[in-house]
This record gives C-alpha cells, sequence and structure tokens, in this order.
C-alpha cells in the first residue's frame, strides 16, 4: 500500500510538471547485452529499457528549476524498500533563486565540488574515489541528493558557496554542512572547502583543487576524512587520498578529432605491496580514456581503469553512431582481465563479459 501512494504521488507531480514545462527532453534507451561468467560457465541473455525524463522551467527569469526522472534498477523492486526506488526515480528536483547578492539552490541535486570525470579527491559531498562505475554510461558520476546552498559571487571567476545537508536519519545533530571558496591565482583556479557529514560517525572533510592549462587542461586535487573520535590519526592517514589528470582534444584534418584523458587516484596510506587489491584502499589506479570521432555522427570510445600494483584492469569499447536526428546505434564490448583474487578479476563471483547492442533516441 505504501509503494502504491509513493508512486501515484509521483505520478501526479509527473503530470503536474508537464502541463508547466516549456520543453520536456526525453531520453529512450533499449540496450540488448549477452554476458559470459567464468565463474560458472554460463552465458546469459537480458534485455533492459531505460527512461530519462527532463522537465526545465523557462530559461529567463530570477528562478529557474528542473525535474528529471529515470527508470529504476528492476532488481530493486524485489531486494529494495518503496522509499529507495522513490529516491532511484526522482534523480533531479531543485529550484534555483537568484537575489540581488546570493543565489539560492534548493531540493535533490548534485554540486559539482572539484575536478574529474572518474576520480576526484574534491567531491567530498558524494566521493568518487571507488571503482564501482559503469563504462557504458556516458556520466560516470551521477548521484544526487537533498541539500540547500547559497552562493556568493565574489568577482567574475570567483564566489563563496555554504551549503547544509539533511540528516540521513532525521536526528538533528546528524546533519551535515560546508563551505568552499573558488576563485583564480594567475592562470589557475584555486578551490578550496570543507564539509563535514555523518557516515555512521561524523566526519570532517576538508579539501583542495587545482585547475589548470599547459598546452592539455591539468587537474589536481586532494581531500582528508577525519573522525571525531577513535584512532583519529590513523583513520585521517588511511584516508587521504590525492587525484589528478590531464584532458587534450586533438584535432585533426576533416573534421575528425581525437579526445585523450588520463586520471589518476593515488592513496599514500593504502597497500602498496604487489599483491592483489582491494577498492577501499588501493593505492594506485589510472583511467585511460580515448575518443575518436571521424566524423560528427559517429565516435568510437576506449575507457579503461587499470590497478597497476596487481596488474589488473577493467575495460570497455564503446561505439556510438547518430544515424538520425536524436537516433543513436550504441554497441559495447566490456571486460575484466586478472587472476581470481586481484581488483578486476576474470573469474570472480560476479565478474563478466558482455557484448551490448541497442539503440538511444532523444526527443
Amino acid at each position: 500500500m505504501v509503494r502504491k501512494s509513493l508512486f501515484l504521488s509521483l505520478f501526479l507531480c509527473i503530470g503536474m510538471a508537464l502541463s508547466a514545462a516549456e520543453n520536456p527532453v526525453v531520453e529512450m534507451q533499449l540496450l540488448s547485452a549477452i554476458s559470459y561468467t567464468p565463474n560458472t560457465s554460463q552465458w546469459n541473455e537480458t534485455m533492459a529499457p531505460s527512461l530519462s525524463l527532463s522537465i526545465s522551467s523557462e530559461r529567463s527569469g530570477n528562478v529557474r528549476g528542473e525535474v528529471v526522472l529515470k527508470t529504476p534498477n528492476p532488481m530493486l523492486f524485489s531486494t529494495a524498500s518503496a522509499t529507495a526506488i522513490y529516491e532511484e526515480i526522482l534523480h533531479k528536483a531543485y529550484f534555483k533563486a537568484r537575489f540581488p547578492s546570493v543565489r539560492l539552490t534548493a531540493g535533490k541535486t548534485r554540486l559539482s565540488w572539484g575536478d574529474g570525470m572518474l576520480f576526484n579527491a574534491g567531491d567530498v559531498l558524494y566521493g568518487s574515489n571507488d571503482t564501482s562505475v559503469t563504462l557504458t554510461q556516458s556520466e560516470l558520476r551521477s548521484e544526487t541528493g537533498l541539500l540547500v546552498s547559497l552562493n556568493y559571487p565574489l568577482g567574475f571567476f570567483s564566489f563563496a558557496e555554504a551549503v547544509v545537508l539533511p540528516s540521513p536519519d532525521m536526528q538533528i545533530e546528524h546533519m551535515g554542512g560546508g563551505a568552499r571558496l573558488y576563485t583564480t591565482v594567475q592562470e589557475t583556479k584555486v578551490e578550496a572547502g570543507y564539509l563535514t557529514s555523518y557516515e555512521s560517525e561524523r566526519l570532517h572533510k576538508p579539501y583542495i583543487s587545482l585547475q589548470g592549462n599547459i598546452g592539455p587542461d591539468w587537474y589536481l586535487s586532494s581531500s582528508l576524512a577525519i573522525p571525531q573520535s577513535g584512532d583519529i590519526g590513523g583513520k585521517t592517514l588511511d584516508s587521504w587520498v590525492i587525484t589528478g589528470g590531464l584532458f587534450h582534444i586533438q584535432y585533426l584534418e576533416d573534421d575528425k578529432n581525437l579526445s585523450l584523458r588520463l586520471e589518476f587516484l593515488t592513496r599514500p596510506a593504502g597497500n602498496w605491496k604487489l599483491e592483489s587489491q582491494s577498492d577501499a584502499d588501493c593505492p594506485l589506479l589510472l583511467y585511460p580514456e580515448v575518443v575518436y570521432t571521424p566524423s560528427s555522427s559517429l565516435s568510437w570510445s576506449l575507457r579503461t581503469i587499470i590497478s597497476p600494483l596487481d596488474l589488473s584492469f577493467n575495460t570497455t569499447l564503446g561505439a556510438n553512431w547518430s544515424v538520425l536526428e536524436g537516433f543513436s546505434l550504441l554497441g559495447f564490448l566490456s571486460a575484466p582481465f586478472g587472476e581470481t583474487e586481484d581488483l578486476f578479476s576474470w573469474d570472480g563471483p560476479t565478474s563478466r563479459a558482455s557484448l551490448t547492442l541497442g539503440a538511444s533516441w532523444i526527443f
């Protein structure tokens, strides 16, 4: 009964938003995957339709808003609560209000702190330091959450921002909050901030992030998670994360281009032994990405997460062909490579190689 009430409320909100929206954007995907699980020597076939609906207000005026709804993972219907399913469907729902001196943002959305596509130590709000991502997605990090933020402009490229986060368990002492300062020093962007949040215990997370250009764009971030009790020194050192990267687009003849990205993540206090690694304390990870665009309608991509110390990696080769306006054909070939106990294992309990084919339509 609770699930029915939640979903009925959601559908009513959808109907009201659609009637007021200026130009809703719908993205539909239908992907069919054939996968092989080496651990059990089994072949499987799945077909997964997905839908994303983005409803935005008019671009003019002092108040703007957006609602983004997504279909949840079908597995959630048998394993998760109604509230968790509701949270998965309601991906974004927020408004931005522009006052004479400050900018207010409230609702469920994502604030981009720090720099990095896959690895970003400055992302203390959501965490971008793990490898549990799907390399076939166009947006590798997309987690959102409820928040209220105030943005105070300090200049053309400078601002101060404060954020308040709700309690994860409705206890007022478990509320979170923080602030950051964003500015430029000569040709370098400098961003520094602090967040305190409750994640089974109270954590204090300072960070700093730099970004500039030396031909390719470069970025570097570092953060800590300092607990309030226990082994504060040891836990703080274990939490130290440094990330960075380089990004460059090489333009070729006949409107071709080659996009190159290399990111790294390091945990100075991690396990630096030449042995099998775990996601929680892996001391070094690399993320090379190559995207080749031979024409305006076709692109090839190669994304790989590498764990150098145990010589394992997870890779995805993808193709996107824009056949008609808004309609694209997609293809992905993915597989992990490594020993049984490595971070990326070929024959692990959940490891699989897969070929995915499908189509996407945006209208």
